[in-house]
């Protein structure tokens, strides 16, 4: 099978990313700046900045036929509205956002003409505001707004470009928030499941997306959150 290369590949997702698509049978080669985790299958591992063209294009040359890209990489500046700097906002949308575009270029041209497929994983904060995280709520609005004009400019050229917005995942980066038993109670009575997502529970659907099963799906926007955004909160009788 055809190559596909992820971009953040050592972080919770993307790690969940990489073994299912290498369970698939898919050969995988990833970019990042951190090491391989632990448990990781054996395949190609540029590590380096994941903006820089070059490093991004050495994962493409690792596989040489290359028709599927996953993008999950992220930056956060966390701090009130009033103290945000336009510097800390640029660098957040350079790793957020602006790091799929020569990447998604970079497919369709390897493809030349036939099938190839694009997932960018973004966050239901695209659409939501939660203090303290403006710049990175921009940058995964503004990585959608990039996934469908891929979709629509790039499609002749054979690409679908599809959009992954999860929402709180279990993933290292918070585990602060649901190894704390309290914490997770919380998190947890907001999901109409009942229960909080796992990475492997993402990595599944962006695995369909760049699957032939999703052949006619592209541009599209699929939140896996179990129904959290859009539960209205019970209201409270005096």
């Amino acid at each position: 099978m055809s190559g596909v290369v992820v971009l953040g590949g050592a972080g919770g997702i993307g790690s969940a990313v990489v073994r299912a698509l290498s369970a698939e049978g898919r050969h995988v080669a990833v970019v990042d700046i951190a090491p391989p985790p632990p448990g990781q299958p054996d395949l190609p591992w540029i590590r380096g900045d994941a903006t820089d063209p070059d490093t991004v294009g050495a994962a493409f040359d690792a596989l040489g036929d290359v028709s599927g890209l996953v993008h999950c990489l992220l930056s956060e500046h966390r701090a009130p509205f009033a103290e945000q700097t336009a510097d800390a906002l640029r660098r957040v949308l350079d790793i957020g956002a602006v790091s799929a575009l020569e990447p998604l270029q970079r497919l369709a041209d390897r493809a030349a003409g036939r099938p190839c497929a694009a997932v960018l994983v973004s966050s239901i904060h695209a659409g939501l505001a939660w203090g303290g995280q403006a710049p990175y709520a921009m940058a995964k609005a503004a990585l959608e707004a990039l996934a469908r004009a891929a979709a629509v400019e790039l499609g002749p050229r054979g690409l679908r470009c599809n959009i992954v917005r999860p929402g709180f995942v279990m993933v290292p980066r918070n585990a602060h928030r649901w190894q704390e038993t309290e914490t997770r109670d919380a998190l947890t009575t907001l999901q109409p499941l009942g229960e909080l997502a796992r990475p492997d529970d993402i990595a599944r659907v962006v695995a369909f997306l760049l699957s032939e099963q999703a052949r006619f799906v592209s541009g599209a926007t699929v939140t896996v959150d179990g129904a959290m955004t859009i539960a209205l909160p019970e209201p409270t009788t005096p």
